[in-house]
This record gives structure tokens, sequence and C-alpha cells, in this order.
């Protein structure tokens, strides 16, 4: 038997996620996956709410080169940003938790501060100034977001 190939493994060892190495590497490699998840969802959102709320609002007046300050003067563009980045976010702890297989917490953990790292890294570097309020609100939220990813995952398991 083969211990490569999927097909000549048993039922249940095909249906269930291989484990990323061990040690560091591993570890790496499933908050490395959950990140990219995080991110990539983020960007899909993001685009999606700049569509649809940054054609409303050019559709009431507002012009193309402003658009960016009108999105952030936009209350419901704000918090729906918050609310659709918190939802990347458990992604991305599920994913890492997917991807470790193992300790389901702690990667969902490491997640979330990547998470958290990043995003303050990326508003380090934009001159977008989002109210201090949802800021500090999404801070406060992303490692439990990131969590709650890890806690579906382990609950997606047992079942």
């Amino acid at each position: 038997m083969n211990d490569d190939d999927p097909r000549e493994m048993p039922a249940a060892d095909r249906s269930s996620p291989r484990r990323t190495p061990p040690g560091w590497a591993g570890t790496v490699r499933a908050v490395g996956s959950g990140l990219v998840a995080d991110i990539a969802a983020t960007m899909v959102a993001g685009l999606l709410l700049v569509t649809v709320i940054g054609g409303r609002l050019v559709g009431e007046g507002a012009s193309a080169e402003d658009l960016e300050q009108a999105l952030l003067a936009s209350g419901s563009y704000v918090l729906l940003s918050l609310l659709a980045g918190l939802a990347c976010t458990v992604l991305g702890g599920y994913v890492a938790a997917r991807v470790a297989g193992e300790r389901e917490y702690y990667h969902a953990l490491l997640t979330g501060i990547a998470v958290l790292v990043f995003g303050e890294l990326m508003l380090a570097q934009t001159s977008a100034t989002y109210p201090l309020a949802y800021r500090l609100i999404g801070n406060i939220l992303v490692i439990p977001a990131a969590l709650y990813g890890g806690h579906l995952r382990k609950q997606a398991r047992r079942a």
C-alpha cells in the first residue's frame, strides 16, 4: 500500500484533512493559510462594498475623486466594512484550524494576532482615516472573531 496515494487509504483517513508538518513549520503553514484566506476574503468583500455603496454615493452626487472620503463618512459603509472584516477573520481562524488539524484555538489565536498586526500595518500605510471608535472596536474583536473560527472548526471536526 502506497501511503501517498489517497485512493489506497481507508475511507476514514481520506475524509480527514492531512495534518500540517509538526512543530514550527506546521504552525507557520496553518497561520499563513488563515491570514491569506482572511486577506483574500477581505479584498473581495471590500470590492463588493465599494461597488455597491460607492455606486449609491456617486448616484447621490459624490464625485469619483472624493469617493474615499465619502465612503469613510458613510456610517453604513464603515459598519458593513467592520462586520465584513470580522466575518473574514472568522474564516481565517477556521482555515488556520483546519489546515493545522489540531490545537484549533491555538492556531486561530495566532491567526487573529497576525490579522491584527497586518491590519494595523496596512492602515499605517494609507492616508484614509477610519473613525477611531470603529477602529478600536475592530481591534478588540479581531482576536475573538478568529477564535470563533477555530471554535467552528473544532465543532465541525467533532460532528
